[in-house]
């Protein structure tokens, strides 16, 4: 049966569904907006894109759960706060992601990223401002037979807002290099990721972004939201490598907030649940 199980995982890691720690993407209205996040990051799920938005979040929980590529046996769940800090301290954030590979109710993969966020306002007037972040990750891989295996990054990200309508963003992840394995083996993903987000009317964004990996890929993503009544937020958004289609909606009631998106792939497409609530 172990021998089985270590075949099964080998065949993931081939098929590149299990890659360690990748980008999955943890918040809905992200994953509808083609990727796009980078440059607004305006929720709790800043902490995991660009923390600098968190700024923007204030007082605000976000859940979320997806079964990645429509499989059964992988499962990623998402916590994510954000608190007002006193005294213009800026906005603190909480954050737990939770991606396992489980078979016959066999936990064969685990990865946990539990992460700790601040973002602060740098400079601000009527009409602009710059805000900056920073989150700490403490990454904790677990592997069925191979044992567990933690690792410290940092993140850090800017957001300035020009005008009121155009926000553009920078972030990069793992700047420290961090390592996982025996040894410390395998390098953590590093990307960098910036982009432009216009509000050309009020209920009206377009984002247009670009991530770059340290081993040289390069993802284009684009993603438009259409608040069409003030309850009801339409989504929809597109990018490369793999090209890819996504759509999905968002649904306000008092302050009660529910997500759904769904996001095409070349192994199958993922849909992606979240609720969240704003106080």
């Amino acid at each position: 049966m172990k021998i089985l199980k270590i075949i099964l995982f080998m065949i993931l890691v081939t098929v590149n569904l299990s890659a360690i720690f990748d980008d999955y993407e943890p918040s809905p209205r992200a994953r509808a907006m083609g990727g796009t996040f980078y440059s607004t990051s305006d929720d709790a799920y800043g902490i995991f894109y660009n923390p600098a938005g968190l700024i923007k979040a204030g007082n605000n929980l976000n859940i979320s759960y997806s079964k990645l590529f429509g499989n059964d046996f992988q499962i990623l769940n998402t916590v994510s706060l954000s608190m007002e800090l006193p005294k213009n301290l800026g906005v603190l954030g909480i954050g737990l992601q939770s991606m396992d590979v489980d078979y016959h109710d066999i936990s064969l993969l685990s990865e946990k990223i539990y992460a700790l966020a601040h973002s602060f306002t740098i400079l601000k007037d009527v009409h602009s401002e710059i805000n900056f972040g920073y989150t700490a990750n403490l990454y904790y891989l677990s592997i069925n037979g191979f044992g567990d295996q933690p690792a410290f990054g940092l993140n850090l990200g800017a957001l300035a807002t020009l005008h009121q309508r155009t926000r553009i963003g920078f972030s990069i992840s793992n700047l420290n290099n961090p390592k996982v394995g025996e040894d410390n083996s395998h390098d953590l993903p590093q990307k960098m990721a910036m982009g432009i987000s216009y509000m050309p009317y009020n209920g009206v964004t377009t984002s247009f972004e670009l991530k770059r990996s340290l081993d040289g890929d390069t993802e284009l993503h684009a993603g438009t939201e259409l608040e069409v009544y003030k309850m009801l937020s339409l989504r929809f958004g597109v990018r490369n490598n793999p090209a890819s289609y996504s759509l999905g909606a968002k649904f306000d009631l008092y302050n009660i907030i529910v997500e759904y998106a769904y996001n095409t792939h070349t192994i199958d497409a993922t849909h992606h649940f979240g609720l969240g609530y704003r106080f």
